[in-house]
């Protein structure tokens, strides 16, 4: 493969992702840091932050930021996923409109947050998160979880991200009352009066 194709593959690669992509992905196109530099003062390509670059002429993206946040996350190993509040946004779950990202990494991550970024540190399984491009973000299941833990998420709010995943089916009440066991007590408490909740149908979806 010449060295013009192997561009236009990355470029390919690059668009798929928002048009955002790493110095290290850069490089298994055959175009390493210098090379880069050599495209950023040609304006062929954008510095976003340091390794993580930007094709200028890419259309612009409503998800480039969380592609720009996974990228800058996902050099360490183990996955990295968007959770908590910002998974429910991306799932469409609840009222919360969250003005910081959520993404839950690896329990040694040991980079400090940027961008309006929270982290949360759990080793997740694959089955645990769903692939979108250039990113990953928590299965409505493991959300709801995760959500039920933290004081953060009025209990209404849980309620009716429980009550939307449900009557949408992105969950089952089976799996839902199968995870009860593996919460703390004050978590389990919170999604079981949802789970009541939604058998009354005291919540409207």
């Amino acid at each position: 493969m010449s060295r013009h194709e192997k561009e236009r593959e990355l470029y390919r690669m690059a668009l798929a992702q928002g048009g955002v992509f790493t110095l290290d992905q850069a490089r298994r196109y055959g175009i390493d840091r210098k090379g880069a530099s050599y495209r950023v003062r040609t304006g062929l390509w954008e510095r976003l932050a340091r390794g993580i670059y930007r094709l200028s002429f890419a259309p612009l993206s409503q998800d480039e930021d969380l592609v720009r946040i996974a990228l800058w996350a996902s050099s360490y190993r183990g996955l990295v996923a968007f959770s908590h509040e910002t998974a429910l946004a991306l799932h469409g779950l609840s009222d919360l409109l969250p003005d910081r990202y959520h993404l839950t990494v690896p329990r040694g991550f040991s980079r400090k947050p940027r961008w309006q970024v929270v982290l949360h540190r759990r080793d997740l399984a694959p089955a645990d998160t769903e692939e979108r491009p250039g990113y990953r973000v928590t299965t409505p299941l493991r959300t709801l979880l995760d959500v039920a833990e933290t004081s953060r998420v009025p209990e209404e709010q849980l309620w009716l991200a429980v009550h939307q995943a449900l009557d949408r089916g992105l969950v089952s009440q089976k799996r839902l009352e199968a995870a009860l066991p593996g919460l703390s007590v004050r978590a389990r408490a919170r999604l079981l009066r949802a789970l009541r909740s939604h058998a009354l149908g005291a919540v409207s979806a």
